[in-house]
């Protein structure tokens, strides 16, 4: 599997979950419970983030550069998620994390769309299918063990 495609199946559950996340924001009625439904989110993403930074942008940073190109401002925009996210953690109260999470929605799925119709079309340009084949095989290695674990 390419690691674009992984990565773009990845979008497609986070999509969900944030349209599910947005949807119950109005009914969240505590901070905690706010910060719980942000939680998992945040772990899952942040996972995501740095599978791409350390597989698909570190392979094309040959390519497009590090210094103010795309790579540097995907890079900017999973920092920023992750600040939100750290915020929405801290919020001191409901209110706050509110605004923090209205904040979170547009943000992340602009980005999303940006790698969907920018960087894995760069990708699919300057990689051969060999080399993101590759890079998806070392995506699923890295994603077996959570799919692999023997539950009691």
């Amino acid at each position: 599997m390419l690691i674009t495609d992984a990565l773009l199946g990845e979008h497609a559950v986070f999509y969900l979950f944030l349209g599910h996340i947005e949807q119950a924001l109005p009914a969240l009625d505590s901070l905690s419970s706010i910060q719980h439904r942000f939680a998992a989110f945040a772990f899952a993403l942040e996972a995501h983030a740095g599978l791409e930074d350390e597989l698909l942008f570190n392979a094309l940073e040959p390519h497009l550069g590090v210094q103010g190109g795309p790579l540097a401002v995907m890079r900017f925009e999973h920092n920023q998620i992750v600040d939100l996210f750290r915020k929405i953690e801290s919020a001191a109260d409901l209110d706050s994390a509110r605004d923090f999470a209205r904040q979170l929605f547009p943000i992340v799925r602009r980005h999303f769309q940006k790698e969907e119709q920018v960087l894995f079309q760069m990708a699919a340009r300057f990689l051969s299918e060999d080399e993101l084949s590759t890079l998806g095989a070392h995506c699923a290695k890295r994603r077996t063990p959570l799919v692999g674990l023997d539950l009691p």
